[in-house]
């Protein structure tokens, strides 16, 4: 009986301009379709240019995308935050959730969800959560953020 190696990636970053509601709406479904299509899950969470982004999945998975996203022109000042093997997937039953502060933008997007005002429930992520969730909501709080400068 074989199991598979989870692998957690947390990274920061900062928009190189402001984008508008149908950039960030087109970003989303992007990423959820992309890694749908992976298997990788996660959350991205998006605050006035500054963005918070958890990917999970194979390593060998984790590891190139986000290569590819480190080297995507619309953001910069990428840090990674945490990287490494977990028990098991934070967000498990999302293939992109994204967290938004203006819920007009998002309301009837999939994955949805209000973090800004509520923060996010037990429900949405599993109980081994600790660690990544103080990042986001540290990030919620406003630590971490690098907004864009116009």
């Amino acid at each position: 009986m074989s199991t598979q190696t989870v692998h957690e990636l947390v990274y920061i970053s900062a928009a190189v301009a402001p984008m508008s509601e149908q950039e960030l709406a087109a970003l989303l479904l992007k990423a959820r379709a992309n890694n749908k299509r992976l298997g990788v899950s996660g959350i991205l969470v998006h605050h006035e240019g500054s963005f918070l982004q958890v990917l999970e999945g194979d390593p060998a998975v984790v590891e190139p995308l986000f290569a590819r996203i480190e080297r995507d022109k619309r953001h910069h000042r990428t840090v990674v935050m945490r990287r490494g093997p977990i028990a098991q997937r934070t967000f498990g039953d999302w293939s992109m959730g994204f967290v938004e502060s203006d819920p007009r933008l998002t309301e009837s997007l999939p994955g949805f969800n209000d973090f800004f005002r509520r923060g996010l429930q037990r429900s949405q992520i599993s109980t081994e959560a600790g660690p990544v969730k103080q990042l986001i909501d540290a990030f919620r709080d406003g630590r971490f953020r690098q907004y864009v400068r116009v």
